[in-house]
């Protein structure tokens, strides 16, 4: 007798992922059910992704598939691009920084994310970059942005005290970044960058080895080293402040390098180990062993580099195409 395997569902993703205390919340299950306009799921306020109308739900399997927890394609994107031990497949890596004093006075390190994409923008090889940008001193939302302008406002970790009072509960160093895909399609013909963890550039890869909505409009994907991701509620705040003698009203700018660096309004800066802040990072990234985003066309960070300049690791032939570009036309150097 033959028994029918079904598709696994949300439920399954419920139990594999959700249960277990290891979802990302990329966004990315949630992103296609919108864009099919399923809406079975949605992002839930203060977690994992949730049950929006569960009669709606196809199971169809597609959230499992993609979700980057699940590693069911994993065997299909490392051969697709390479993969090698470590940190993947790469053709350069380079340290760089932006052209322009005016990215480089508020990059989180040289501003070459930042520069890239106005280059991509000025060349009209994209309609807009999903990124993340500040809302208030201590948290960052999605954000499409369709200008130079608004590329740089969203760029760097600078807090700013003038847009509101928002709490320190509320800052996490995560933003579900792949939730904006759905929303900025207008059309297909549209070609978009989307900025990301390796978790959420998996995700779209997923959808784009199953050639599923909304991924078609993704032409660039422009990866972020990531180590840890850390959620800092109001605990945390008066913990660190005691620990290390500072106020959070006094931050002017956070990194996450090798370490946790928070410089002050004075000038001074704090580099506070991992260890010390490992009870505040996201369950989620204590399951995530990829810290380079192997699948992007180019991955990002200030490791490695000096301070002031950005290290990119070159992975894919649109990757060089876009790099060597931006930095022919004197966006980077």
């Amino acid at each position: 007798m033959i028994e029918e395997v079904l598709p696994k569902s949300f439920d399954d993703l419920i139990k594999d992922v959700h249960d277990l205390g290891i979802c990302g919340e990329c966004g990315g299950c949630v992103s296609f059910c919108s864009a099919d306009e399923i809406k079975a799921i949605e992002m839930s306020e203060t977690g994992p992704p949730r049950y929006y109308n569960k009669d709606n739900c196809l199971h169809c399997g597609i959230c499992y598939l993609i979700c980057p927890q699940t590693h069911v394609l994993d065997d299909e994107l490392n051969k697709k691009f390479n993969y090698k031990v470590s940190i993947g497949n790469y053709s350069k890596i380079t340290s760089s920084q932006a052209h322009s004093e005016d990215i480089r006075k508020d990059a989180t390190d040289g501003g070459v994310v930042t520069a890239i994409l106005i280059y991509l923008l000025d060349k009209n090889l994209i309609n807009g970059a999903i990124v993340s940008k500040k809302e208030g001193p201590f948290n960052r939302i999605p954000f499409f942005a369709t200008t130079k302008e608004e590329l740089i406002e969203a760029s760097g970790s600078h807090f700013n005290l003038s847009h509101g009072v928002v709490r320190l509960e509320n800052y996490n160093s995560f933003v579900p970044t792949i939730t904006k895909l759905k929303k900025v399609v207008s059309s297909d013909a549209m070609n978009i960058a989307v900025v990301g963890t390796p978790c959420q550039i998996m995700s779209i890869r997923k959808m784009q080895e199953l050639s599923i909505l909304p991924a078609h409009i993704v032409k660039y994907t422009i990866g972020l080293f990531c180590n840890l991701n850390f959620a800092f509620d109001e605990e945390a705040h008066k913990k660190l402040e005691k620990k290390f003698d500072f106020s959070f009203d006094d931050v002017d700018k956070l990194n996450i390098k090798e370490n946790l660096i928070i410089q002050l309004k004075n000038g001074k800066v704090l580099h506070i180990d991992f260890k010390d802040i490992h009870e505040f990072a996201r369950p989620a990234c204590f399951a995530c062993k990829e810290f380079s985003n192997v699948y992007a066309d180019i991955s990002f960070g200030g490791l490695g580099s000096p301070d002031g300049y950005t290290t990119s690791v070159i992975r894919t032939k649109i990757g060089q195409n876009i790099y060597n570009g931006a930095l022919k036309e004197g966006y980077i150097q």
